[in-house]
């Protein structure tokens, strides 16, 4: 593990990794600071039981990866190992009270799909000689889901919708998030319980990770799609889970300004159509037109929630967010969170967009569908694609939603372009973060140009291939693929573990580093782990997550 100071500027780092399951560990001593292959078969398989018992983790021998933690960068007087590595698919790591590890696996990627070889979703328990044993890994079938029509809500038997998003230990239980659903397992009785069920999330964005704050349950509903009508990626949930009825549920009653686009559905079961015109907010092959209102609901996508930990007495925060992964509330009380940025999937895409750190405040709407990082979607920032950029509300519903205010509320913090911010912790001083600063995993670029002029020569023909002619913060040089500190105070962020060679470890031949970083947290004793997805390999014809690639690090003083 290489080490140096921590105020360096941004960079990214990638993983390659190993087969089988261990501790791989390095001090150093220098100074310093979701998709699987479309073809794949639907990751939501019957499990007969919850088949409990001692789970290997090794991967096979096409999916090696190389884990070397001295190929990695942290800060001055601590030291990085990989505590388990060939684990398929992982998204987050929890404690229990007497620090047992525990990790999600999702089961497959945003889309519903995994490669046949690797397990469903799961959740599994570190035993102490280094082995996982499944605690939990019921997952409703597929062909199940396709049979219950909307809404869901109280339709569906009891076990996992993969893909998992994240668990949380809480006062003896463990509290997952899943599609649609938040779920409890009593790590005593062994009982799995719903407890919220039916939520809108049928698309390539989902519901995260429960976190908790004096008796309550936390949690963010993200849009199901990009912005605001179903892109391609959508419509192939939606032809998955026979869920076409899909669409965005907005929070208050909008006034739409009558946008529609062509939808491309060629391959569809359920539509028999190439491509169909949709507008934003309904349902797919829907057309609206100017003047046509959208009833709200209390339950709408972009939204944070509070909710007891049994399920009851719902509430919505704030909403009009897009897609987040990482939140958690600060020493002083307030809600943070990583936002990710939107993409330019067609037919409403857009590059360029920033990752953000917002406060959520109460009772806000923070502008999704026609603010992105608290930008118009109309300002010249986007620019840069063929489409033309306009508000799908009317400015009459801007004003009203914005209670008068020019522009929904700012965010605190502005990540690297398309470097997709994802989990997140406050800081602890002995690891050189004020207790005021966040740490934010960033899982990296899925954008192929994004790789640089070495990986990937030809850019789309809209986009300025010279970076001083790009939007501020845009970097075409793997964007993300690291741990960042960021200064809520000031919004300034800091490279704080890195690779070496500043590019995905994957990237460069013999390298070890990290990979896809997904999700942190403290343990018990105060070290950082960080959960490292795996290897998720993207190129213009779409993207391929490697299963058994995995990798559970931890960070601690040396």
């Amino acid at each position: 593990m290489k080490t140096k100071h921590y105020l360096s500027a941004l960079a990214s780092l990638f993983l390659l990794l190993a087969l089988q399951t261990g501790c791989t560990s390095s001090g150093g001593n220098k100074a310093g600071n979701a998709g699987t292959d479309a073809t794949a078969n639907t990751g939501i398989q019957d499990q007969p039981n919850n088949t409990k018992g001692v789970t290997e983790t090794s991967g096979t021998p096409e999916n090696t990866r190389k884990v070397r933690p001295e190929d990695v960068v942290v800060p001055e007087g601590l030291k990085i190992e990989a505590v388990s590595q060939g684990l398929t698919y992982p998204v987050d790591v929890t404690f229990d009270d007497e620090g047992s590890v525990y990790i999600a696996e999702a089961g497959g990627h945003t889309y519903g799909t995994k490669p046949e070889k690797a397990p469903s979703a799961r959740i599994m328990r570190l035993t102490e000689d280094g082995k996982w044993e499944v605690v939990y890994d019921k997952v409703v079938p597929v062909d199940v889901i396709k049979n219950v029509s909307f809404p869901t809500k109280g339709k569906l038997p009891e076990g996992l919708i993969p893909p998992v998003t994240g668990v949380t230990h809480h006062e003896g239980k463990l509290y997952v998030s899943h599609r649609s659903r938040y779920s409890s397992y009593d790590l005593q009785t062994g009982e799995f319980k719903t407890i919220v069920d039916g939520l809108p999330s049928w698309g390539e964005f989902l519901n995260a990770k429960p976190i908790f704050k004096d008796g309550k349950m936390y949690f963010f509903l993200s849009t199901q799609g990009n912005t605001g009508v179903p892109e391609k990626h959508w419509t192939s949930v939606m032809d998955i889970f026979n869920k076409p009825q899909a669409r965005e549920i907005p929070g208050e009653d909008v006034v739409l300004t009558g946008l529609n686009y062509w939808v491309p559905t060629k391959g569809m079961k359920s539509v028999n159509k190439d491509s169909v015109l949709t507008g934003v907010y309904v349902s797919l092959g829907t057309v609206t037109e100017y003047g046509q209102v959208i009833e709200g609901q209390e339950v709408c996508n972009g939204a944070f929630y509070s909710v007891n930990p049994d399920g009851t007495d719902l509430k919505r925060i704030a909403w009009g967010f897009r897609s987040s992964f990482g939140y958690r509330f600060s020493p002083d009380g307030r809600l943070i969170t990583t936002m990710n940025s939107a993409n330019p999937m067609p037919p409403r895409g857009l590059y360029f967009d920033y990752e953000q750190v917002y406060e959520v405040k109460e009772g806000e709407w923070y502008g999704w569908p026609d603010f992105y990082s608290g930008i118009p979607i109309t300002d010249e920032r986007f620019e840069y694609k063929d489409e033309v950029r306009k508000f799908a509300l009317t400015e009459e519903t801007h004003r009203k939603l914005l209670n008068g205010k020019e522009r929904p509320v700012q965010p605190i913090a502005l990540l690297p372009v398309h470097s997709a911010a994802e989990g997140m912790v406050f800081g602890r001083e002995g690891f050189g973060v004020a207790e005021s600063d966040i740490l934010v995993a960033e899982f990296g670029a899925i954008i192929p140009f994004f790789k640089g002029e070495k990986y990937h020569p030809n850019f789309p023909k809209e986009v300025p291939t010279a970076e001083e002619n790009a939007p501020p913060g845009v970097s075409y040089n793997w964007p993300g693929f690291k741990v960042q500190r960021v200064e809520l105070v000031t919004g300034n962020a800091y490279d704080y573990i890195y690779n070496e060679s500043r590019v995905p470890a994957s990237a460069t031949q013999n390298a070890g580093g990290l990979e896809r970083p997904i999700q942190l947290e403290w343990s018990r004793n105060g070290e950082l782990y960080i959960v490292d997805f795996g290897i998720v390999e993207f190129n213009s014809s779409g993207m391929s997550a490697h299963p058994f690639t995995g990798v559970l690090w931890k960070v601690s003083k040396k």
